[in-house]
């Protein structure tokens, strides 16, 4: 670990429609990459008091989805040079599930968001090649979503 913070994030706010399963985004770690996930979110715009609460998962997934599109993570400390990590933005399907499965499941009430930040030591940890780890979305009704992930290389 070289200490290069990362930002992988949706760059605009994605729609999810009514009943539908997407994944915002998703880090693949290059073969000689240990990455550690920092802390992760995911934040939405609802309208509706009533609503039902948006499924959230951070999830091992395979390595291969179709309909994602590529994205260039923000560095958050100037001394880095560019991720070895390969990012992607807003599937139109959900990933596949590696055996290892889900590392977190949240219920979030689409008028707010959640947010969480591992302390030093807490970390998610992502070997190299082994899988990617993904940001999972379920929502029972439309609303728009921003999520991010933040990782060290």
């Amino acid at each position: 670990m070289a200490g290069n913070i990362f930002v992988a994030c949706t760059t605009t706010e994605s729609l999810l429609a009514s009943s539908s399963e997407k994944t915002l985004i998703r880090i693949i770690p290059a073969s000689s990459v240990m990455i550690k996930i920092k802390e992760w979110g995911v934040f939405f715009d609802g309208i509706s008091v009533t609503a039902e609460p948006v499924v959230v998962k951070l999830l091992w997934s395979g390595t291969t989805e179709t309909g994602m599109t590529s994205h260039t993570p923000v560095k958050r400390n100037a001394r880095l040079s560019a991720s070895k990590c390969v990012i992607e933005t807003l599937g139109t399907s959900c990933c596949a599930l590696d055996s290892s499965g889900i590392v977190a499941i949240r219920e979030v009430h689409p008028q707010s968001g959640y947010q969480e930040k591992f302390a030093f030591g807490d970390e998610i940890c992502c070997p190299g090649s082994s899988a990617a780890i993904a940001l999972h979305v379920n929502s029972p009704s439309s609303v728009y979503a921003i999520g991010e992930i933040v990782y060290e290389e």
